[in-house]
């Protein structure tokens, strides 16, 4: 017990002495949090009523500035809609005068609606400096601030007469009539709490990702390290290896703790933040969240650190070991290429079978965990699973942790990897 409690105090000093590590532990959470936040909040995090004001607001101040001429050779246009700015279309007698004022700078656009029109079904849009990638302003009659068809929109108005009408014909099925049934539900259904329940389903798994893959990192280092400079040498002669390998298993759970206690208080601290500069109640995890996340941290930190205490022990340099980071990194990419998933359905077959699978589980059932209820069932098999997996690769990591791999200086491969616990 003392030679494993040597090993424990050692190798977390040496971590904690590199900067690494703390630039990394303080500023990654803010980063990711960060990150996705400004995602939800630009791509979607708004309220339909708040993206409806904006987009209001937003075509109110466009409409100082532009102004578009309009040639009706088919003599359609004859009122303007309320919800469109009066001064929008400005009617030009023919394409002469029109052509005139664009080059003069006086409209921005003009758009020729030929007499044919009705049977045609075409116009044509002529602009002194088009960008077809540009979108508001620039881009004139073609995309509103709300992305609407303005002219089409103006011309099935006069066409049609009546704008109830028009809205019936664009949406014969309005989703006000529609009652939404959810066969899988999400935990709470509450719209305050949707944007940061979407910020927190995208953060976990790539919390859970950088915590497993650099735990299992620094544990993988932490024994090529000595094999380097050959302290592992003076090390076989007072310690048996197995003492040594559970003193690094021990001594990288704590320095990842420490990661976990700051990533997660900050995440905490930077979602309530948010909640108030979002204005929406702040996000509240279920309960029993806590201990589930605890479990499912513990067992696959201690399944990826044995993965790669078993490269460790058969890589006679870091280079050489990191080439086989692949093997934690795989099993956890789908979880981060379909994280919206797990918000949109926790339920659901994906959700499921990555949840239930050892090594994407620690991040695919906290991830499901965090958003919505999940049955007993599930979470029992997962964690059991786990866990049996999990012993299973520290005790095999154990027999990597022989003198004769930790002493050779010979090439990592997957050969090797497949065949040295049996030596």
């Amino acid at each position: 017990m003392r030679n494993i409690w040597q090993v424990i105090k050692h190798d977390v000093a040496v971590i904690f002495r590199q900067r690494s590590f703390w630039i990394l532990t303080l500023l990654m959470p803010l980063f990711l949090i960060l990150i996705n936040a400004y995602y939800i909040v630009e791509e979607g995090g708004l309220s339909s009523t708040d993206r409806d004001s904006s987009a209001e607001e937003t075509q109110a101040e466009g409409s100082d500035v532009l102004v578009v001429g309009l040639v009706d050779e088919a003599g359609l246009i004859v009122e303007m809609p309320e919800n469109l700015p009066a001064d929008l279309f400005v009617p030009f007698a023919d394409e002469a005068t029109a052509q005139a004022a664009l080059e003069n700078g006086e409209i921005e656009q003009y758009v020729h609606i030929p007499a044919d029109y009705v049977a045609s079904g075409e116009v044509t849009v002529y602009d002194r400096n088009f960008q077809l990638f540009e979108s508001g302003e620039g881009m004139g009659v073609a995309f509103g601030s709300n992305n609407m068809w303005m002219l089409q929109y103006l011309i099935d108005y006069n066409l049609v007469g009546d704008e109830q009408l028009l809205a019936i014909l664009g949406n014969p099925v309005p989703s006000a009539s529609a009652e939404y049934h959810a066969l899988r539900p999400p935990a709470e259904s509450d719209p305050e709490r949707q944007e940061l329940a979407e910020v927190v389903a995208m953060a976990m798994p790539y919390l859970y990702y950088f915590l497993l893959v650099i735990g299992g990192q620094y544990m993988m280092r932490s024994v090529v390290a000595e094999k380097e400079n050959r302290t592992v040498e003076v090390l076989l002669l007072s310690i048996n290896p197995w003492e040594m390998m559970t003193g690094k298993l021990v001594a990288m759970s704590l320095v990842t703790l420490v990661q976990v206690v700051v990533w997660v208080g900050g995440g905490f601290l930077i979602l309530n933040k948010g909640a108030q500069l979002l204005d929406v109640a702040q996000f509240h995890f279920p309960p029993g969240f806590a201990i589930w996340a605890v479990l499912f941290m513990i067992f696959g930190f201690l399944l990826f650190a044995s993965v790669m205490a078993a490269v460790g022990a058969i890589a006679p340099t870091a280079r050489e070991g990191g080439q086989a980071i692949w093997l934690l990194v795989l099993p956890l990419m789908p979880v981060l290429m379909f994280a919206s998933e797990f918000l949109e359905e926790p339920n659901g077959t994906l959700s499921v079978v990555l949840s239930l699978f050892p090594f994407s589980a620690p991040a695919a059932m906290v991830t499901r965990l965090a958003v919505a209820p999940v049955p007993l069932w599930q979470v029992l098999t997962s964690l059991v699973g786990l866990a049996a997996i999990t012993y299973l690769f520290v005790a095999l990591a154990g027999r990597f942790f022989r003198p004769g791999n930790l002493l050779s200086q010979e090439s990592f491969n997957l050969r090797r990897l497949a065949t040295a616990w049996r030596k």
